[in-house]
Order: C-alpha cells, then sequence, then structure tokens
C-alpha cells in the first residue's frame, strides 16, 4: 500500500460553531440516532481560508459560491436548512476569528439531518442543523511535485441514482472504494469512468487534461461535481491565458497520451498528475500550463491579484 507523507498534524482548534454559536471544540457532536450519523444524510461544503502575511489578513475564497451550491444541495434533498444562508455566511466569520486563525484554513460548512420522528425512517425530518469546523492546513508537498493515478475498476455514481451533483456525505462512499483501491495497489489516487464509459472524475477532486496545448474538462453532465475550483480555473485559463477551456466527453486512453493531467479542488487546489496507470504523462514533469493556472490560483486566493479581489471574504476587520 502507497504510503502517503503526513503533514504534521497541528492542534485541534479551540472552537466549532454550531446552529448559531461558537462551542467548544469536544463538544462539537451529534446523536447517533440522527439520520446524518445513521445514513450519511449530511450535506457539506469544503472551503478554504488563505492567510496573506503582508497583509496580517485571512481570505476566504468563493465562500458565497459554495453556500449556493450548499442551498442548491438541499433544495434537491428537499432539505429544510435550519437557518438562512447570511447567517451560516456570519457563522463561517465568527468561527474564524474566535479560533483567531493566522495560517491558511480547510472549513466544513454542513447542515445535516438530525433525528426522525415520521414512521418511514427515510422520509426527511424537518429536525435539520448546521455546523462549521476549521482545522489549519498546509499546502500538499505534492502540489509541487506530482501524484500517480490509476484507472479505478469502480464506476461513478450517475446523476439519475445517486446525483454526484448533490454534495452529501453519503456519496463519498463511491469515492472512498474507489480511493483505498488505488492506495492499496500502490498509487497515489485513482480516475473514475461513469456509466457511458467516459472520464468522470477522482475520488475528491476534478480532473482536466491538457492536449494540443488546450485545456479540456469533461462537462457537468459526466457525473462530475459542479466545482467550483474547476469554475476557477475555467475563468483564469479564458482571462489571463486567453484559452477557453474546452468541455468534451473524455475518453480513458486520452488521459494516456495528453501532455498534461491535473485535479482541481478545495482540497487538491491544483495538483498534477505525472503518471496513470503507471504510463507517464508527457515528460513525467509537471507541465507549463499547470505550472502557470498554479500561478495564477494561488496568487488569487492569496490576494495577491486585485483583479479578483471579489472572491476573497477578509475575515478580521
Amino acid at each position: 500500500m502507497l504510503e502517503i507523507s503526513k503533514v504534521t498534524p497541528k492542534a485541534p482548534p479551540r472552537y466549532g460553531w454550531m446552529n448559531g454559536q461558537c462551542i467548544p471544540w469536544d463538544q462539537c457532536s451529534l446523536h447517533v440516532s440522527t439520520q446524518a450519523a445513521f445514513f450519511g444524510a449530511s450535506l457539506f461544503e469544503g472551503v478554504r481560508a488563505y492567510w496573506n502575511a503582508e497583509r496580517e489578513q485571512l481570505y476566504v475564497f468563493r465562500l458565497d459560491e459554495h453556500l449556493r451550491r450548499l442551498e442548491q444541495s438541499a433544495k434537491m434533498l428537499r432539505m429544510k436548512l435550519s437557518m438562512p444562508i447570511a447567517d451560516i455566511r456570519q457563522g463561517v466569520l465568527e468561527l474564524l476569528r474566535a479560533n483567531e486563525f493566522r495560517s491558511d484554513v480547510h472549513l466544513y460548512v454542513a447542515s445535516y439531518f438530525g433525528i426522525n420522528h415520521d414512521p418511514d425512517p427515510l422520509f426527511p425530518t424537518d429536525d435539520t442543523g448546521v455546523y462549521v469546523t476549521g482545522t489549519a492546513v498546509s499546502r500538499l508537498p505534492l502540489v509541487h511535485t506530482g501524484i500517480s493515478a490509476c484507472m479505478s475498476s469502480w464506476r461513478r455514481i450517475s446523476d439519475d441514482s445517486v446525483p454526484p451533483r448533490i454534495k452529501i456525505g453519503a456519496n463519498y462512499q463511491n469515492s472512498r472504494l474507489a480511493q483505498t483501491e488505488a492506495r492499496v495497489n500502490g498509487y497515489h489516487t485513482s480516475v473514475l469512468l461513469n456509466s457511458r464509459g467516459k472520464v468522470s472524475e477522482t475520488p475528491g477532486a476534478c480532473l482536466l487534461m491538457v492536449r494540443d496545448g488546450r485545456v479540456i474538462s469533461p462537462p457537468v453532465t459526466a457525473d462530475i461535481l459542479e466545482s467550483v475550483t474547476r469554475k476557477t480555473l475555467m475563468s483564469l485559463s479564458e482571462a489571463e491565458l486567453d484559452s477557453p477551456v474546452i468541455e468534451r466527453d473524455m475518453d480513458r486512453t486520452e488521459l494516456y497520451i495528453a501532455e498534461e493531467v491535473f485535479l482541481c479542488g478545495t482540497i487538491a487546489e491544483i495538483l498534477p498528475v505525472t503518471t496513470i496507470d503507471r504510463i507517464q504523462v508527457g515528460d513525467g514533469e509537471v507541465g507549463p500550463v499547470t505550472r502557470r493556472l498554479q500561478e495564477l490560483y494561488f496568487g488569487v486566493t492569496s490576494g495577491q491579484l486585485e483583479a479578483y479581489k471579489s472572491w476573497l471574504l477578509p475575515v478580521y476587520e
């Protein structure tokens, strides 16, 4: 099994935020009888905040877009959010300020189904709640060197059965199977095909490739999550590289002959893939398009590019 080098764990934060107030970290818990605990019926958003040491400011990246997606997931799942989106947004700020973070932070913003009193155990209960947690993080070292991937034997869940467009914890059992398979077989991650045999995404991130100098992505109808990071890269590629991303179906074999392959997501950021099924991608190094998109993305998220400051929410006043 592949052992991935771990970032030195940091001390847990002092506070979480739950149902309208900051509470001690050790008290952030749900009852075992909730639908969230029993069925994995909990929507969530992974959000990142970036520390700018020069300005002594923490910026939450595209929080409003993440909260809009949370609201859309709730609509599809017929979940009644326990509070307005504006209150959840304020809760994120309260949590970050209470913990006095002075580093990059990874946040989970979740809305969960509580205890169901209906005779039908699967019927959506009106008992819902919201919590936000944040943990100090460092950038993955593999962002600079690249990772290995394999084609998974598992197929991606589909919109007509378990819609990936709904970002719910239960969906990630599909990802867990694929990721475990990859790690056991000596790879960092895997690539899932959808029910039509076309490239979908990896267990925890979207996948893009470069062919003939153009960035290509599976469409949102390829059973991928409608990723905020992917949307960001599409905007940056068009505006800064004068190269709109092509959205189309992708064959598995295209990945073997692509010039570059990379992943994108809140945790992954922009993560190069240098081998797939032990076939070298391009020259086996991080490619120039990937490097340039990394530079742009890191500049935007840390507040260095003023043209994109509307994507950043400053935490400290």
